[in-house]
């Protein structure tokens, strides 16, 4: 048995020494050997020429750590910005000569009334928002962007960080068949068609509130204005100064009667 036991001894150290010989042998071959590389990274055509020891080319775009990713600007196209952006328009002649014409303005009041639920509503949008921010609505409204035989309408007001909370979209394709009218009876105004003046030849007033419709120019001047409601004078950008607004349409409380003040026997003494 001592024997047996001898010899299992021995030859277990001859094994193990034997796995520490290969082991030791194997890692000095693998540092000889250098870094492994995968197969067929060398034959791209991005690394073309490209070695362990040489400079990116300008196809590659250098490793970042965890901690720098929000801050790097990551592909071909510019780094994408929350910022509302402008598309450069088109020149045009402030002092063009412009002849209104009645059939033109009564085909673009019939459009834009087509747009809307009732005369001072929200117009709805005629196309497609799918995958489409604010600041993309704002860099074609802005300033009238035109595509071809297709003209944005300018906004009336200032910006508003959120457009479909008014502008109604279009349902998405899946659901653009399904019937989703919302019977109703409310009747707004009627749209003015236009507006007073005080005498022959005087400046008309505003026929409609100026809430939501501060930029006279989109509906009214330069190369933005509906078709038979441009401006003659679109050069002219202070418009109230002419045109005065309307007295009951632009407030709150009506003219007839104004509250806490005094009866005009007391203010004429």
């Amino acid at each position: 048995m001592e024997n047996k036991q001898g010899i299992l001894a021995r030859v277990s150290t001859l094994f193990l020494a034997g796995v520490i010989g290969v082991a030791v042998i194997g890692y000095f071959v693998g540092l000889a050997d250098g870094v492994p590389q995968p197969d067929g990274m060398l034959e791209s055509t991005i690394l073309k020429g490209h070695t362990a020891k040489s400079k990116p080319t300008e196809k590659l775009i250098a490793a970042v750590t965890y901690a720098e990713i929000s801050q790097t600007a990551m592909g071909p196209t510019e780094p994408w910005q929350s910022e509302a952006k402008t598309l450069p328009s088109s020149d045009y002649d402030l002092f063009a000569e412009v002849i209104p014409s009645p059939e033109e303005k009564k085909r673009s009041s019939e459009i834009r009334a087509s747009r809307r639920a009732f005369n001072g509503a929200p117009p709805i949008i005629p196309h497609a928002v799918e995958d489409t921010t604010d600041s993309a609505c704002y860099a074609c409204h802005h300033n009238g962007m035109r595509m071809g035989t297709l003209k944005a309408s300018v906004m009336s007001h200032p910006f508003l960080a959120n457009c479909t909370q008014c502008h109604a979209p279009p349902p998405p394709k899946p659901f653009q068949s399904v019937d989703a009218e919302v019977k109703t009876s409310f009747v707004g105004l009627p749209a003015a068609s236009q507006g007073e003046r005080a005498f022959p030849g005087a400046p008309p007033t505003i026929p409609h509130a100026q809430w939501m419709r501060e930029n006279c120019t989109a509906c009214h001047g330069g190369p933005n204005g509906w078709e038979g409601m441009e401006s003659t004078h679109p050069w002219r950008t202070h418009c109230t100064q002419c045109h005065a607004p309307s007295a009951s349409l632009d407030q709150a409380i009506t003219v007839d009667t104004i509250p806490m003040l005094p009866p005009l026997e007391v203010s004429n003494r």
